[in-house]
């Protein structure tokens, strides 16, 4: 529902807000309806009154054909309407007077109070609630207090409430209300009306709460309903607050009430003990709660939510979560992939050397099951995600805790023969952890020679034979090395000639040849149809069998590549041995590259110029194997491999968050004592008591009144007979724009408006209201505008009045751009989900660069600081002077919006910085936007 432009006397009395998108009708034909129209036209009428009077059109001239036609109906639906229309109306007259009408109003609603129907007098009650005239009230007292005692529970709990809203207004009508109330709720036996009695003894008066809380404090708690037990633990969690020496007694209930088989209850009793103690038993006992809402509820809003929970414990006191992993792990039985992704991140951090084993054991089990289940458990893709989520999980596991990479390596080896890109990273995973865990070496080769010819994933086989080129130290290694590559490739020869001379087809050679035929019908340059016979050798294989062999022979001369480095570097290892081994390794690599360069050769499609070029060097280096320029060769990949893992970019980033939450020796402490009536800061709020911040500005930057005069926005000039200027504030979902508007001339405005209008998703949240304006007076305007996607909008208008004469005035305003940069903040990935998001993502907004600036690094830095992105690329590949640089960029939106970025810059000849931003997101909003804001924050000026 939105909110429409009322006046202030009709906002004053309104308690509900109701868009109203339709047309609208006269008084004239509203008043025809309800007189004559029947029952169903009557509440369709009614509703379009509501809706009107809500949104700007005042129907106070109705209520007399209200009262005569519509409120002695005994309809439910049409009774229950005209309570609301009666709740939103003007009640008096200019003076503050009541209207004469409203006399046969209460005459109407005494007699509803008494109705023999126990409906009709629940909706009167809720209606006396919104009630705030004492000469309406006065005559209904005795009628409120008389259905205390009605046959029916709707009814008490109606009156209940109609008494406390009375009682808090006018107190001297019901001067022993708490009396009352106190003697009902000892008696009373509906859960719910004995839980608004609970409130208001709550509201109205605590000390005889508290008194009637300790009766039954250690008996009816814990069997009472949800409803009551929730309005108990909002009391508790009050009383705590103001009577700290009780806080103890207190507490012990919430840990009591936390056995209670209703899941709210449940929640709020966790939510209270995480804001009210900071105790480890009390946080312990939150979070277990947490973790059993996150295993049994059914709704996955309310699982996720108890994940938010989880985290904010573990900022706080990381420490207590590490003994509830086993519980956390077992919720991963959930099928949602964003759930199970933020269980296994927060998994992750809960980790120590205690039990990181368990955690990994459940971990591999689980990919079991997925190898085993796989197509019965769920879809191909959904698996393939889960187990990506499974190895990476892993992978942190085992560069925080490198003991368990003896664990888990050899049931992630078995792994590597499916297809997906789970083994991609099972690969990359393990090509980290020889580096890093040398004595796992001889395992993971003898595991890995294993594995080479059951593998049909080409990208799983060029990572599989680096890590097989740089790891083989020995010649019972490499000849391990050798055996296994050769039985994944299969006999000589790959490919035979397609010429096969008639001797050979009569002799031997025509047994060892498969002749396969095929047909085509052609039309030559004549149009005669001729047929075509092509008669093609191929030489015996096992393609059928072996995954290797067949991705040779078909062309992947990327693959092929790969695997000649491979051998160059088993063939410059083998020298280094001595005995007649090391040149039977030679022979048979240069005969596996000799058999590669004629498949490029005679086979289709052919090799390309590169891969050749590529195939022939490494076929030279083998020749030339004793050079010392070529010995050199055979360590610069691996050593350079070996500093980029050691950067350790994961304790890199956990120091860092380490050292950002240390507090300094000279911080101020905080005494909660002395912050009563004084404005908490933002991490002593209360976790359900915060506010809405804006998003902007960070801790460390401008205060936020200096950042309020830095959004001040001028939309008329100041010779305009209309100033008005904005306040834009950014919160995470809407924005809010504050507007000052003065009237320059020495005349009055009438029915002057503000009109807005948006481009993008942006939505205003209010129609706009009349005013009328003295000379030189100014009036305050605030507009509500809500954001639903990270994209540049836009915020524009006029403002119109009635001048001198009754003319028609206009006054356009400037543009107010919304800037994307409120809403995107720095994020961190792995280089494998910067690819896997950068090939998915379909918008591309391709940005040329065009700067000032002469440094690649300056530019690069620049770019960075008006973007709000974080750069992925390590500074070790970018650091020094250089023509050239590419860098990837990522960063999140507030709306959970994924932006990737890659520049790719060089020097021109004259020394200029050319090149590309090349931008990547999922929406096209976010994409064009951010390009725009490049474009015009790249040159390096103030604009």
């Amino acid at each position: 529902f939105f909110g429409g432009a009322m006046s202030e006397s009709t906002e004053s009395q309104c308690t509900q807000l109701i868009h109203f998108g339709g047309s609208q009708l006269t008084q004239a034909e509203l008043k025809t309806a309800l007189e004559k129209g029947n029952v169903d036209s009557k509440i369709e009428h009614m509703k379009i009154l509501i809706q009107m009077h809500l949104n700007g059109e005042p129907q106070g001239a109705m209520l007399m054909t209200y009262i005569r036609f519509v409120l002695p109906s005994e309809n439910h639906t049409l009774k229950k309407l005209g309570l609301y229309f009666l709740e939103i109306v003007d009640k008096t007259d200019s003076s503050g007077k009541l209207l004469p009408e409203m006399i046969l109003v209460c005459n109407f609603i005494r007699n509803d109070l008494q109705h023999p129907n126990e409906y009709i007098r629940g909706c009167t009650l809720r209606f006396v609630c919104k009630i705030r005239e004492q000469e309406l009230i006065e005559p209904l007292t005795d009628s409120i207090m008389t259905n205390l005692d009605h046959r029916h529970a709707y009814v008490r709990r109606n009156a209940i409430m109609a008494m406390m809203s009375v009682y808090q207004r006018f107190p001297q009508f019901f001067p022993d209300a708490p009396e009352l109330v106190e003697e009902f709720v000892d008696k009373e036996s509906d859960t719910i009306a004995k839980r608004n009695a609970f409130l208001m003894l709550f509201h109205c008066a605590q000390d005889r709460a508290t008194r009637f809380l300790g009766k039954v404090i250690d008996t009816d708690i814990e069997t009472s309903g949800e409803v009551f037990q929730l309005a108990v633990v909002d009391h508790l969690k009050h009383l705590c607050k103001t009577c700290p020496g009780e806080k103890a007694k207190y507490l012990g209930v919430i840990f009591g009430l936390l056995a209670s088989k209703h899941p709210a209850v449940l929640f709020q009793c966790a939510t209270t003990l995480q804001s009210l103690s900071n105790s480890p038993t009390a946080i312990k006992e939150a979070a277990q709660t947490f973790v059993k809402i996150l295993s049994t509820h059914a709704d996955n809003n309310v699982k996720l939510i108890a994940i938010d929970k989880l985290e904010a414990i573990k900022k706080k006191q990381p420490q207590v979560l590490s003994e509830l992993l086993a519980d956390l792990m077992r919720t991963l039985s959930h099928p949602m992939p964003d759930l199970r992704r933020r269980i296994l991140e927060l998994a992750v951090d809960m980790t120590t050397d205690k039990n990181v084993e368990k955690a990994v054991q459940f971990l591999k089990k689980e990919l079991l099951k997925i190898q085993d289940e796989g197509n019965t458990m769920m879809d191909k893709q959904a698996s393939n995600e889960y187990a990506q989520l499974l190895v990476r999980t892993i992978h942190q596991c085992t560069i925080r805790h490198p003991k368990v990479a003896g664990i888990v390596v050899p049931v992630l080896t078995d792994y590597l023969i499916e297809s997906g890109s789970s083994a991609v990273d099972i690969m990359l995973f393990i090509r980290e952890i020889i580096v890093k865990q040398p004595q796992l070496r001889e395992e993971i080769l003898t595991k890995l020679a294993s594995q080479v010819g059951s593998i049909s994933s080409t990208r799983v086989l060029r990572i599989m034979l680096w890590v097989v080129g740089s790891s083989c130290k020995s010649m019972e290694e490499i000849t391990q090395a050798m055996d296994a590559i050769k039985n994944a490739i299969g006999p000589f020869p790959l490919v035979l000639q397609e010429k096969v001379s008639p001797a050979e087809k009569d002799g031997d050679a025509a047994d060892a040849v498969d002749t396969s035929r095929t047909t085509n019908t052609k039309v030559t340059a004549d149009g005669i149809y001729v047929t075509e016979v092509v008669e093609s050798a191929v030489a015996p294989s096992t393609a059928g069998e072996l995954p290797f062999r067949h991705l040779l022979t078909t062309g992947d001369y990327f693959l092929a590549t790969a695997l000649c480095n491979t051998l160059v570097k088993l063939v410059l290892t083998a020298q280094e041995e001595s005995g007649q081994q090391k040149q039977l390794v030679k022979m048979e690599a240069m005969e596996i590259i000799t058999e590669i360069l004629k498949i490029g050769t005679q086979s289709s499609p052919p090799i390309d110029s590169d891969s050749h070029e590529r195939i022939t060097l490494c076929l030279s280096i083998i020749e030339n194997a004793n050079s010392g320029v070529v010995k050199d060769l055979r360590n610069s990949c691996a050593k350079a491999f070996a500093e980029l893992v050691n950067e350790n970019p994961a304790t890199t980033d956990k120091t860092a968050t380490n050292q950002k939450s240390q507090i300094p020796v000279d911080a101020a402490l905080k005494f909660s004592q002395f912050t009563k009536g004084v404005s908490k800061l933002a991490d002593e709020v209360d976790t359900e008591d915060a506010i809405m911040v804006p998003v902007k500005p960070k801790q460390g930057q401008k205060s936020a009144f200096v950042y309020r005069l830095d959004r001040v926005m001028q939309l008329t000039g100041l010779s305009d007979a209309v100033y008005a200027e904005a306040t834009v504030t950014v919160n995470q979902f809407d924005i809010s724009v504050d507007l000052l508007i003065v009237n320059q001339s020495s005349s009055v405005m009438q029915n002057l408006t503000v009109e807005l209008a948006t481009v993008g998703d942006l939505k205003l949240c209010e129609r706009p209201q009349n005013y009328t304006m003295a000379p030189k007076e100014q009036i305050n305007l605030k507009v509500n505008i809500k954001v639903s996607s990270t994209e540049t909008g836009i915020i524009f208008g006029n403002i119109v009045y009635d001048g001198t004469g009754n003319e028609r005035a206009c006054v356009i305003l400037n543009d107010i751009h919304v800037d994307i940069m409120d809403y995107i903040s720095p994020a961190s990935c792995s280089p494998t989900m910067f690819r896997s998001m950068w090939a998915e993502f379909e918008w591309e907004n391709k940005v040329a660069v065009s700067t000032e600036f002469r440094s690649l690094r300056q530019y690069l830095d620049h770019i960075l600081k008006n973007t709000n992105m974080k750069l992925l690329t390590s500074d070790n590949f970018i650091q020094g002077e250089c023509d050239f640089l590419s860098a990837n960029l990522y960063a999140k939106s507030a709306f959970g919006e994924d932006v990737l970025a890659n520049i790719s810059i060089e020097h021109s000849a004259d020394g200029k910085i050319e090149g590309f931003i090349r931008i990547r997101a999922k929406t096209q909003g976010i994409a064009l936007s951010l390009g725009d804001k490049i474009t015009i924050k790249q040159k390096g000026g103030s604009q």
